[in-house]
């Protein structure tokens, strides 16, 4: 059994990608499109490139990672360093300005090398970090609770990092009544996060590089022919595939959506910065009550049962205030009475959402054991960094796709339609629900359950 301190200690690990999921999901396309001014579809374009390199490093970074041995085990050493590159880039991502009076390829070609960075220092700490929670335990349930704690430290820091956002540094003014169109508010606003990322890596790493010491090592060939083959067999397990393109269409539905939230929140519910951050109780409530249900109803159904739920009612509840809307049945637009409002669908859906996500997660550890039994390797590495790379498409895909809508409908953010605002929030909302229908169907084929699991454990002995 993990002991909570090391639970803790383990979960703080989440916060600095928890920070940067938030920020890059709900602000980066916003503060490009609409603060500095660059090209929506162009900004989409340069998240989709960062995209492209993280489907590269992320699987790299967990073979390496996988095949390395230390005094400090196989997964502290990247972690240790990864505070370098994940802070100076984050920083630097938001460093531009209006007054820089920088041409459409410069800010594109900037918002594109400092998305990379961040986003390879982040690669460098979180695949080893998530590897390292799934060796460290092989129970079904002690692995579920354990990646629980962590979604769950990693929803919070996301919530804080918003509510820094919304009710401090975008805190609204006599000048600026939407304080996130404040230009001044976002440097300080990056700055911060990038120094809790500091802290919160280098605490974790240091708080548990004792219990790596005591983990497997790797014993194989480092050859090129050695790791293409053992990728071929994690890579090629059936419970991995249906696991991966669940999630990849998954993370395009709920990417798009969650990007598409704060211009919704601004251009279409024409909500102030003070009244946005009265979601994020909601949110944090929400993260609680997935955190105290999931390892009861892991206890109580399969995994793949609570996937599908969990997906399913995130697909029905998503258009539920736009629905109402249409119905004549919402308070007046930019009102408190709105924000209770959509509240009351946002807790039920963000419930079964994290519930869905901390589920997931723990299904890779799952797959990590039945593909050792096929290989006779440990190969979280590998396994996990798709999981980064999941987390990571779903910001990347949905600031994309959110990207070439804005695109498309020639949004304006000093001269918007409420034609455009409706177009948005109709993506938001009934599109979501329409793409969740794939991924439902892809999770309906996962057949690793719990007894299944159980022989597993005993075959490999």
């Amino acid at each position: 059994m993990l002991t909570r301190s090391f639970k803790i200690n383990y979960s703080i690990g989440s916060i600095p990608n928890g920070i940067k999921t938030d920020t890059f999901t709900f602000f980066l396309l916003f503060f490009y499109s609409n603060i500095i001014g660059l090209n929506p579809g162009l900004a989409g374009t340069a998240i989709f490139i960062a995209l492209c390199v993280d489907a590269v490093t992320d699987p790299l970074m967990g073979t390496i990672s996988d095949r390395t041995n230390t005094t400090l085990g196989r997964r502290h050493p990247f972690m240790f360093i990864s505070f370098i590159p994940m802070s100076l880039g984050y920083i630097l991502l938001f460093a531009p300005r209006q007054d820089w009076d920088m041409s459409q390829n410069d800010l594109f070609v900037w918002m594109t090398i400092f998305t990379i960075i961040t986003r390879i220092g982040m690669t460098l700490f979180d695949i080893p970090h998530r590897a390292f929670g799934g060796e460290v335990t092989k129970n079904y349930e002690d692995r579920t609770l354990l990646m629980s704690w962590r979604e769950m430290v990693a929803w919070i820091a996301g919530l804080s990092n918003a509510f820094l956002g919304y009710g401090v540094f975008f805190a609204s003014t006599s000048e600026y009544p939407q304080g996130q169109l404040n230009p001044d508010a976002w440097f300080p606003f990056a700055v911060t996060g990038a120094i809790i990322m500091i802290i919160t890596v280098l605490y974790c790493s240091y708080t548990t590089k004792d219990k790596a010491k005591n983990l497997s090592k790797w014993s194989g060939s480092v050859s090129l022919g050695s790791i293409l083959k053992e990728l071929k067999i994690a890579l090629g397990n059936k419970s991995f595939m249906i696991f991966f393109f669940g999630n990849l269409c998954l993370s395009l539905a709920w990417g798009l959506a969650n990007t598409l939230t704060l211009f919704v929140n601004t251009y279409f519910w024409d909500f102030e910065a003070t009244q946005i951050k009265y979601f994020l109780p909601v949110y944090f409530v929400a993260t609680i009550f997935a955190f105290l249900l999931t390892p009861k109803m892991v206890k109580l159904f399969d995994k793949k049962y609570i996937v599908l739920i969990c997906i399913g009612m995130v697909g029905l509840l998503s258009p539920a205030a736009f629905i109402f809307y249409n119905l004549g049945l919402t308070p007046e637009k930019g009102s408190y009475e709105l924000v209770f409002f959509i509240s009351t669908f946002l807790l039920v859906l963000i419930t079964f959402n994290i519930m869905g996500i901390m589920v997931r997660d723990s299904m890779v550890g799952d797959i990590a054991d039945e593909v050792e039994l096929q290989s006779g390797r440990r190969q979280e590495g590998i396994l996990f960094a798709a999981v980064g790379f999941m987390q990571k498409l779903n910001a990347g895909l949905g600031t994309f796709f959110a990207g070439q809508v804005l695109n498309f409908i020639n949004f304006d953010r000093l001269n918007h339609t409420a034609e455009q605002a409706y177009t948005l929030a109709f993506v938001q909302g009934p599109v979501t629900t329409l793409l969740m229908i794939l991924p439902i169907i892809i999770f309906s084929f996962y057949s690793l359950s719990a007894k299944k699991h159980q022989q597993i454990l005993r075959e490999i002995g």
